[in-house]
């Protein structure tokens, strides 16, 4: 993931961005790591790590919305 959409990430999973995916799949991911990380906010790392790794099993699906995410 490159360093200004993991940035935006960051936020999005902070919930001080807001971003909603066209894909449920992700925007579930989304969802999830949301809540991982209110609970947990030392768990960014992991959570941008299943984040990385969705991308890389589904590259199709994120490619869009890393565009997305980018412009910000």
């Amino acid at each position: 993931m490159a360093p200004n959409v993991q940035a935006k990430f960051q936020l999005i999973l902070q919930k001080k961005l807001k971003y909603t995916s066209a894909n449920l799949g992700f925007n579930m991911l989304i969802s999830k790591l949301q809540r991982k990380v209110a609970s947990d906010p030392d768990s960014m790392t992991a959570c941008l790590n299943e984040v990385d790794e969705f991308a890389a099993k589904f590259p199709a699906v994120v490619n869009a919305d890393f565009a997305k995410i980018a412009a910000l």
